[in-house]
């Protein structure tokens, strides 16, 4: 569960308050004795004039400001700090988090069908959404949107269609959104299914159990996940990967919860530390929201981007995934090219940052504190950050703010990388995007990388992903 991290309060500079209290006790004095001199209808002298006018303010002045500075910090000093008691029948401490080993990245966006070529698009500045050809928006003007080449495949659509037919399932109805976004995990569940036989295949060809989980919206029934679940099963199947070596957590497929990607990596962790069993986990997110009912919906309820409404969001999809495993299996294996993925940090805002006046960069900054605090890294130490941030100007301004702050030696053009730009509004992709690219900087720039979110209204996160050499043995 995340934490909520409140920013505190700026501080009234000690001049104005100075001022204000000065202020104050010379307007009393002057006020009591007025009223005095109009009471008794006496006339004062020139020596009571100055001194009720203002010797008097002075001294009353000068005596509050040298208890101030004298008597309340002893005061403060002499009085002992509170020890917090421990909660009544509080659960024991969670075992110590672990980090996985990242092995391989899949990704179908609007600009690349892997890490390195949305990392090109990016560089070359043409990862952003743009008009569409088919979607209007409440006035019959084309919307922006991030739209995928790869998600309009017929012939795959027919596929999956007969395949849930033949097992029942003839009866689901997906929109055009749910099946765009079907076709995009299909493919990454492919290739995430070739990745990991080329990593895990032993010796003697025996293969680890291996999960796999799906990132699925959370609109989505549960009928509609269990069927999704299903087909993504066969995919990894269909690649090679054996039938009886391979599971899909049925309260992951059914959920409708939606957990988050953070989540789903500190279950995996925890159960691999409660076990004492090897971790294999194939992670596959995806979504869509390219389709008129959404664009509609979205309209109606103020929520949709257009001129007159900058601040709204851009449809968007895709899909990306994860290779994962523990540190230790990686090792046995004797792998070279994965990354470590840290425990990921995160906290809630104690408001929505579409509320805030202003942008709020301190809960990005603490949890990047506790993300470097696990290694001997400096926050100069960081390459590059990679953000799920999309086109809001509250978001990207925060993000900016925190990195000028935190990490001032990162150009903001070239070290820092917005994914949500690139892949529109698309629930946990854009996230798992990030750590997908995150894998691909960290190899290629050597260095250690910190993945953000601040996509959410409230929800914050951050994680560090390095190489295997950095982590202390």
């Amino acid at each position: 569960m995340a934490s909520i991290i409140s920013s505190p309060l700026p501080k009234t500079p000690a001049w104005i308050v100075n001022s204000l209290i000065g202020g104050f006790v010379f307007l009393a004095c002057w006020g009591i004795s007025i009223a005095y001199w109009r009471s008794t209808r006496s006339s004062p002298g020139s020596g009571e004039f100055v001194a009720f006018l203002f010797v008097i303010p002075l001294a009353l002045t000068g005596i509050a400001w040298l208890g101030a500075k004298l008597i309340l910090p002893r005061i403060a000093t002499s009085v002992p700090e509170p020890v917090p008691a421990k909660a009544a029948g509080a659960p024991p401490a969670p075992p110590t988090a672990m980090p996985l080993a990242v092995l391989a990245s899949a990704l179908r966006s609007p600009h690349g069908a892997s890490a390195e070529e949305l990392a090109a698009a990016i560089a070359g500045g043409k990862a952003r959404a743009d008009l569409d050809r088919e979607l209007i928006d409440e006035d019959g003007f084309p919307v922006m949107t991030a739209r995928s080449s790869d998600a309009g495949d017929a012939a795959l659509q027919e596929e999956i269609a007969a395949w849930l037919a033949h097992r029942g399932m003839a009866d689901l109805q997906f929109s055009d959104a749910q099946w765009r976004a079907l076709i995009l995990a299909s493919a990454v569940a492919g290739d995430l299914a070739l990745s990991a036989i080329g990593a895990f295949a032993g010796i003697e060809g025996a293969l680890p159990m291996l999960q796999l989980v799906p990132l699925l919206p959370p609109d989505w029934h549960a009928e509609q996940r269990q069927a999704a679940a299903a087909w993504l099963r066969h995919m990894v199947e269909r690649s090679g990967w054996a039938s009886d070596a391979l599971v899909t957590p049925a309260e992951v497929a059914a959920d409708p919860g939606a957990p988050a990607p953070s989540a789903v990596f500190s279950r995996l962790a925890h159960d691999t530390l409660q076990k004492a069993q090897p971790l294999a986990a194939l992670v596959v997110a995806c979504a869509s929201h390219i389709d008129q009912a959404c664009v509609d919906k979205w309209a109606a309820e103020g929520k949709l981007f257009t001129s007159s409404r900058p601040q709204g969001l851009i449809p968007g999809e895709g899909a990306a995934g994860l290779v994962l495993a523990d540190l230790a299996q990686a090792h046995a294996r004797q792998l070279t090219d994965f990354v470590v993925l840290d425990p990921v940090e995160e906290a809630q805002h104690g408001v929505s940052a579409d509320d805030m006046k202003r942008v709020d960069p301190n809960v990005l900054e603490e949890l990047t504190k506790r993300a470097i605090k696990r290694r001997n890294i400096d926050f100069t130490d960081v390459v590059m950050i990679v953000a799920d941030t999309g086109h809001r100007s509250s978001r990207v301004l925060e993000l900016m703010v925190y990195a000028s702050v935190t990490m001032p030696q990162l150009d903001e053009t070239g070290d820092i990388v917005c994914v949500g730009v690139a892949c529109g509004s698309s629930g946990a992709v854009p996230f798992i995007t990030a750590l997908a690219l995150a894998r691909h900087y960290v190899l290629e720039r050597f260095g250690p990388v910190v993945c953000v979110s601040n996509e959410d209204a409230q929800l914050r996160q951050a994680a560090l992903v390095q190489q295997d050499g950095a982590v202390p043995g």
